[in-house]
């Protein structure tokens, strides 16, 4: 999926139709992961350990305007989306979640400023966990590919700037024991050339 992505922004950033002003970029920003496991420690005791966690999530996305309405959207989500719990014994595990997608968009105008926009595509969704301390095993990855979806709004500062906000789905990653909600809700911006 990451090959195929960036083949595919590359393609568009080298083709000749490819003009400046049908080119977007953008960024959005989400609160931090709250994050909870319970899990057996030594002499089977259960323990509960929450992520110690502070900051937000970010990710980027590029975008090429194919008509007024429609466009075609690439994007990264996963930016600083690290999470650390504390076990026992002096060990911590470390979830570190990120998604890729490709997804065509659709816009709406409700007015000058104002408009509603949806996304459908695919998505890679990735999920790395690892526990740290002596003798520890070594982190595990697993990587699932899904639908993606993106419902939002978009407020115009002026021809280029949008602000927007928006909430994405994908696909819940699962490795041994742990789930991971890939759902988010963020604020953005969106810069148009």
């Amino acid at each position: 999926m990451n090959k195929f992505l960036c083949s595919t922004l590359i393609a568009l950033a080298a083709s000749p139709l490819a003009h400046a002003e049908d080119l977007y970029i953008g960024a959005g920003f989400s609160a931090a992961d709250k994050g909870h496991i319970r899990y057996t420690g030594s002499g089977g005791v259960e323990h509960d350990s929450e992520a110690k966690r502070s900051g937000v999530a970010a990710g980027v996305f590029v975008g090429y305007v194919l008509s007024p309405s429609w466009a075609l959207e690439a994007g990264y989500r996963g930016i600083s989306n690290t999470q650390k719990f504390d076990l026992d014994r002096g060990y911590q595990m470390e979830v570190r979640t990120s998604v890729s997608y490709l997804a065509v968009r659709n816009t709406w105008r409700l007015s000058e400023d104002w408009a509603l926009y949806g996304k459908l595509g695919v998505a890679q969704g990735r999920l790395k966990a690892g526990v740290y301390g002596k003798d520890a095993p070594q982190e595990e990855t697993v990587k699932k590919n899904g639908a993606y979806l993106g419902l939002g709004a978009a407020y115009a500062i002026n021809q280029n700037v949008s602000l927007q906000v928006e909430l994405e789905h994908t696909h819940k990653l699962k490795l041994e024991g742990l789930n991971a909600s890939m759902d988010k809700f963020s604020l953005g911006v969106r810069v148009g050339f």
